[in-house]
């Protein structure tokens, strides 16, 4: 059979004995041919080698192919071929404290030896030496003032009080070395990564360059941060530190030979960028290590590391394949299909060791129907270790983009999200409709790092998107919100049936607000803190759970108030119901059947649903199943993940931690505590941790003010005023959180005639216990319940001492000590408060005056012992 000419294959060698040596000489070679006429397909075949690209191979319309004569870029035959940004780094010495050495020029902010990813010199060192934001931090003590730094436009954006000890490292550096730090501060869901512009020795304060996009000590109470790119940090096996003489230092880990390994570190951001290009392919290259420096203002994200970019970014192009790749050493997103990209794919491809995430479809800027990104697939990828220098990045992430599929990938070990898809929050038009994510594996995410994520994330209208047939499990959150299937901020008409979902750190399913969102026949199983979460009621149909399989072990099924899953706007029927430990099925306050009167869950049932071994996580169904016999339609967690069953699944299910959970613990708090004379704060409102403070602003106020002080210039001055309702403002309130030990609330107070207002202590939640309770009301000192009273004179300042003990030696009393000037200290013991009294959540200093009258407060203190 005659071939057509037009139509024959033209092939082009390239490899360093081939005529054509390097990617670029290749690709301009195919821009000849395509523009001599040539409509075959063109074949560029690379032998086994390292191809080193010092900046990104630039694919235009020029250098397309044609449906019957695509361009391919593929490896020969039994070929190895890497396309890297990459340099190697010989000359190594060894030098003191069990370092070693070598000279290199440039700059870079990432190094891998041996193929690992090592660790930049930080304090507190990593987990393990393993990278990314998990390990060990600081924890900031509170917001910064108005007055700490000059010109703050926006205080609680641009600065942050460190405890003494973390602030006294900094302090200790030089300027250069400040000016060389890079400070990751956590930010529940996403991070800031900070530069240093000043620092406030008086007051332990920090200001960064520029602005970050959420506020400091606000979201985390005790945000937590770590410090990385200093010499005094290169402290820990692993580490790595680039002095800006060009000095790399290295400390081996044990067994390490420094005279054989291989590191690498990068030089080039980008590797691939394509524009207008039509029919081309890639196939069996490696993509590796890329370059990305932090600029002079660090680098701040909003949320799934949007503000990254990718080693190959794609626009304005069709029919563009990737096949039987892998990306590696990356230093932001893998792959990028960003604006206007259609009918293209990555299949068979495995995505490793990433800086942010895995692959990335469409804008995150609104598109028109021009420049909408749609029809492009992800099958069959393994996409593991994500988030290495941007913690919340995603594996896969749909922003704006329509009719993808995502489907038979295993996805895990990011410290957020598996699958994110939307970019509206709330019920705006969004373009991201009808995307099938299918069968994928989504696993072993969070690791205690981040809060607010899920193995699927879904924003705004999606009508049409699938999420099913999905095995997604071991998703571990910081705070809160490591949830399994996760619809926020409008979800619209997503469908989720089929899936397996278990062991997650919150509920397993969880809606936070979103409309006609289908939830059928699925497994979910042993959420930690629940099983099904719903954090906004609102008027119209918001889901349908039906013919679930819900087990679990814990006390609590439904997380939310009674108010959240008050009657209507949800459905729920012909689910079953386990659970494992024996103890009752509760929907909140009532069993099934009281649950059912209310008008919920008719046909469902609590039973056994007879899984073949739930302990093990094997949740196939027994044939004798009441789940089944009520009609419910299993999903099977085998066939979600990668196709076949030879070394591409074993290389997938290879990713296995069975000290995840143990590793996901959350970085403990500090005990609370306050020690504070107010004088490092503005003359406005106070900032202190976990505070709660309200005023209307009616002639009422809570306000530092520097006319009255105890010692020192500065206090916290409340002021009342006529006409308020509620009649307890204004008011500070302080949540400690203590649950055992000494409990001590001290502080000194100045009344005027006619201050009126208290100091309680109470538990948890709205029917609280009471514990150490002071009243100040008409120039007196009130101790209702046993009925004491000291004369308080106006204009004078007083200082008062409560003390209690918590947990089992509790027996409801307290004591209290009244210093009044000139006097001697009075001790009142054994006062009676609430007998069941047996937490701190709640310190408030309320008004409860009803005319225009003020009192203040200084050197405030609470803490426990």
């Amino acid at each position: 059979m005659s071939v057509s000419p037009a139509l024959a294959e033209v092939v082009i060698s390239v490899g360093s004995s081939e005529a054509v040596k390097t990617p670029l000489e290749a690709v301009q070679k195919v821009r000849e041919l395509r523009a001599g006429g040539e409509k075959g397909t063109v074949r560029v075949e690379f032998s086994s080698g390292e191809f080193f690209l010092a900046e990104p191979l630039k694919l235009e319309a020029a250098d397309s192919g044609l449906e019957m004569g695509p361009t391919i870029y593929q490896a020969a035959k039994d070929a190895k071929v890497t396309f890297t940004g990459g340099k190697k780094v010989a000359g190594w010495k060894e030098a003191k404290d069990g370092l070693w050495q070598a000279k290199v020029e440039g700059k870079f902010e990432q190094m891998w030896i041996n193929g690992r990813r090592a660790v930049r010199a930080r304090t507190p060192n990593a987990m393990d030496n393993r990278p990314g934001a998990v390990g060990g931090y600081f924890n900031a003590k509170s917001q910064a003032s108005t007055d700490m730094f000059k010109d703050l436009k926006k205080p609680s954006h641009e600065a942050f009080v460190a405890r003494p000890a973390d602030y006294a490292l900094l302090k200790a550096l030089t300027a250069d070395e400040r000016a060389d730090v890079l400070l990751t501060v956590m930010q529940t869901w996403t991070v800031g990564q900070c530069r240093i512009q000043e620092m406030n020795d008086a007051a332990n304060g920090i200001r960064i360059v520029g602005t970050a996009l959420y506020p400091f000590v606000q979201f985390e109470p005790d945000q937590r941060w770590y410090v990385e790119n200093f010499r005094a940090a290169l402290d820990a096996p692993g580490e790595w530190f680039l002095t800006r003489d060009g000095d790399l230092l290295y400390k081996p880990l044990p067994g390490e030979d420094m005279t054989k390994v291989e590191v690498v570190v990068p030089v080039t951001e980008k590797l691939l960028l394509m524009d207008g290009v039509q029919h081309v392919s890639f196939e069996g290259i490696t993509f590796a290590h890329t370059q990305f420096q932090y600029g002079p203002a660090g680098h701040h994200d909003r949320q799934a590391a949007a503000g990254t970019g990718a080693a190959i970014e794609v626009d304005r192009s069709q029919h563009i394949r990737f096949h039987d790749c892998e990306f590696k050493h990356i230093s932001n997103y893998a792959l990028w299909f960003r604006t206007a990209c259609a009918l293209s794919s990555v299949t068979h491809s495995y995505l490793h060791d990433l800086g942010s995430g895995g692959v990335r479809i469409g804008d995150t800027k609104m598109p028109d129907d021009a420049t909408l990104t749609h029809h492009i697939v992800v099958d069959d990828c393994i996409i593991h270790g994500g988030g290495r220098l941007f913690p919340s990045a995603c594996g896969i992430f749909l922003a704006h983009a329509a009719d993808c599929e995502v489907t038979h990938c295993d996805i895990g070990d990011l410290y957020y999200t598996g699958i994110s898809a939307g970019w509206v929050w709330g019920y705006k038009h969004s373009p991201a409709k009808r995307n099938r994510l299918d069968f994928n594996h989504i696993h072993h995410l969070g690791w205690g790092v981040l809060s607010d994520m899920g193995g699927f994330y879904g924003l705004g209208r999606s009508e049409g998107t699938t999420v099913s047939h999905n095995h997604v499990h071991d998703v571990g959150s910081y705070r809160y919100g490591g949830w399994g299937l996760y619809t926020d901020e409008g979800s619209t008409g997503v469908t989720m049936m089929h899936n397996v979902v278990h062991d997650t750190s919150e509920s397993t399913f969880h809606q936070h607000y979103g409309k006609w969102n289908q939830v059928s026949h699925n497994v979910f199983a042993y959420g930690r803190k629940a099983q099904i979460q719903r954090s906004r009621p609102e008027t119209h149909a918001s889901f349908a759970y039906e013919n679930n399989v819900v087990i679990y072990e814990g006390e609590k099924l439904l997380d939310g108030s009674n108010y959240n899953w008050g009657p209507g706007t949800y459905e729920m029927r012909n689910n079953v119901y386990w659970n494992s430990a024996g103890l009752p099925v509760m929907f909140h306050d009532t069993d099934l059947a009281g649950w059912q009167a209310k008008g919920h869950d008719e046909g469902s049932i609590v039973a056994d649903p007879l899984f073949v071994d739930a302990a093990k996580r094997n949740f196939r169904l027994k044939k004798e199943s009441p789940a089944l016999k009520m009609g419910f339609i299993p999903g099977d967690a085998n066939k979600a993940g990668v196709l076949g069953d030879g070394d591409w699944r074993k290389l997938a299910t290879a990713l296995s931690f069975p000290d995840f959970w143990e590793k996901s613990k959350p970085w403990p708090m500090p005990a609370y505590e306050v020690d504070e004379t107010f004088e490092h704060m503005g003359l406005s409102f106070p900032i202190l941790p976990r505070q709660e403070i309200h005023w209307q602003n009616k002639g009422d106020s809570v306000y530092v003010v520097d006319d009255q002080a105890a010692s020192g210039k500065r206090s916290l001055k409340i002021t009342d005023a006529p006409g308020l309702d509620p009649s307890w403002d204004p008011h500070l309130v302080l949540k400690p959180g203590y649950q055992s030990g000494k409990v001590t609330v001290a502080f000194q107070v100045r009344t005027e005639k006619g201050s009126k207002f208290f100091v309680e202590c109470r538990g948890p939640g709205s029917a609280y216990q009471t514990g150490p309770s002071v009243a100040f009301d008409s120039g007196y000192i009130l101790e209702k319940r046993s009925k004491t009273k000291l004369a308080l004179p106006p204009d004078t300042w007083a200082k008062i001492e409560m003390t209690a003990t918590l947990g089992a030696e509790n027996k409801g009393q307290w004591t209290l000590k009244v210093t009044l000037p000139g006097q001697p200290v009075q001790e009142f013991a054994n006062l009676p408060c609430d007998a069941e009294w047996n937490e701190l959540a709640w310190l408030g200093f309320v008004s409860s005056a009803k005319e225009k009258v003020a009192f203040w407060l200084d050197d405030l203190k609470v803490k426990v012992e």
